[in-house]
């Protein structure tokens, strides 16, 4: 099974976003997707947003500002951590390597976004939510 990092760097007000445009996989080319990759051997998912987002989107961040809320898994395929933060520095994100980083309106999500940040952006932003264990999400065959 392979395991994945998915953030979500929020400004503070939470209105506003960091997405990326991916060119891989072939399915998400073209589309919005929080900033993530895989995670390496030996560490945690926090570790491996925070690695992560500094490679694709140029900000250092450290592994105990990332939050875990949603973890969705597909048996024997791969697992997903899904981490949010909110801080400022959101509005310095940058492109590092060739896929594009912005920031986009949390409240008007482009089109071209992956179909579950519809849920999870507003699921991560949501005051009223509260994380103590990250919600699990099996993904369930025939």
């Amino acid at each position: 099974m392979i395991n994945y990092v998915t953030g979500f760097m929020f400004s503070k007000d939470k209105k506003h976003v960091s997405l990326i445009s991916k060119l891989q996989p072939s399915w998400q080319n073209g589309k919005l997707n929080g900033i993530g990759g895989k995670i390496e051997a030996g560490e945690s998912p926090q570790q491996a947003m925070a690695r992560e987002f500094a490679e694709e989107a140029g900000i250092e961040t450290h592994p105990e500002e990332w939050r875990l809320f949603t973890v969705l898994t597909r048996p024997e395929v791969y697992r997903v951590n899904f981490l949010y933060m909110f801080d400022d520095r959101v509005y310095s994100v940058k492109s590092v390597e060739k896929e594009i980083v912005n920031i986009y309106e949390t409240s008007v999500l482009p089109d071209n976004v992956i179909y579950n940040l519809r849920w999870l952006i507003p699921m991560a932003a949501d005051e009223h939510l509260r994380f103590d264990k990250a919600v699990e999400i099996t993904e369930m065959r025939g």
